[in-house]
């Protein structure tokens, strides 16, 4: 079986819903999914494509010869469009037009366009025409993180469907074995689960907490150097602050005794050290760290800001 609707984890109320859309009189023909990356917008409209182009059942069976060539990629009905850089450029909405031009295949026909906040305006503008009053049997599925992304004169000519992160639950069913700090930190999407597994950004965290318990615990930490080499890059040191903000809202979750909010489970006794901490001095670090991600957002110098961030709380812990 290749039914793609049962390889989606969560979503089964919209799935549901929208499937009843199409059994409808008046389904609509296009639509704009909405929601983080990785939490399965792009199966779901592949798979609604398999059930608008299945030839047994409206809900997709999955095993005729039209759904197993859309779980392929190789439905002449179907068109897939995708940024291969930072934007969709003009060529890509003229592949769409010529698809609904041409002629000897199924009347019914369904374009997916990934990523439709990176349509520039000349591939918007030419689409838009074909997005307010597409052909008969005709379906488009834009997708894209936000609808703030999305040329308003896109969003006017859809129907926007929301999707949710998913739950722990639902990622750790699809990723068995993920380690459970993995799966909480995921934000409910598997992009980010597999980002989080990755060697470089395992390391990172793993310096995070180094640098963490050095920050507040070694009084030579500002003489010596050695902490600069993790602060060299913007973007790095963007994400080892982010990490220790993870790690002092968790301490105060342990102060609270609210585990099941808790992150980085992995890292139980660092946290359980740090929760013996007046609570206010918790929150004046995690509020420092806050502000000095914030600089580093803004472009300021990163290692004249930790200077900054140290001393500070070398004042504040005497």
């Amino acid at each position: 079986m290749a039914r793609l609707l049962d390889q989606v984890f969560g979503h089964k109320d919209v799935i549901a819903k929208l499937l009843g859309t199409f059994a409808s009189d008046r389904p609509g023909q296009t639509f704009l999914f909405v929601g983080p990356s990785g939490i399965g917008k792009k199966k779901i409209a592949l798979g609604l494509a398999q059930a608008l182009l299945c030839e047994n059942s409206r809900s997709a069976c999955g095993s005729c010869g039209s759904c197993l060539r859309v779980a392929a990629g190789a439905h002449e009905s179907l068109k897939v469009i995708a940024s291969e850089g930072p934007q969709i450029k003009i060529e890509e909405s003229r592949e769409v037009i010529e698809f609904l031009n041409l002629q000897g295949i199924t009347k019914r026909r369904v374009i997916v366009i990934d990523q439709a906040q990176s349509l520039n305006l000349q591939a918007a503008n030419s689409l838009l025409k074909t997005l307010e009053e597409p052909p008969p049997e005709t379906y488009f599925f834009l997708i894209a993180p936000t609808n703030a992304g999305v040329l308003s004169t896109i969003r006017s000519r859809s129907r926007t469907v929301s999707f949710k992160p998913l739950s722990p639950a639902e990622i750790s069913r699809g990723a068995p074995g993920a380690p459970e700090w993995a799966v909480r930190a995921s934000q409910g999407s598997f992009e980010k689960l597999a980002q989080l597994q990755e060697g470089p950004e395992q390391e990172i965290r793993n310096e995070a907490l180094s640098l963490l318990q050095q920050f507040l615990e070694d009084k030579e930490f500002l003489t010596d150097n050695s902490w600069r080499d993790s602060f060299k890059e913007r973007a790095r040191s963007q994400r080892i602050l982010s990490y220790w903000i993870s790690f002092l809202r968790d301490v105060l979750y342990f102060q609270e005794d609210q585990k099941k909010q808790i992150m980085n489970v992995d890292q139980g006794e660092f946290l359980k050290t740090l929760a013996s901490r007046p609570r206010e001095k918790v929150l004046d670090l995690l509020d420092k760290s806050l502000v000095t991600e914030k600089e580093i957002f803004a472009n300021r110098d990163v290692q004249l800001l930790m200077e900054e961030f140290w001393i500070g709380q070398q004042s504040a812990e005497a």
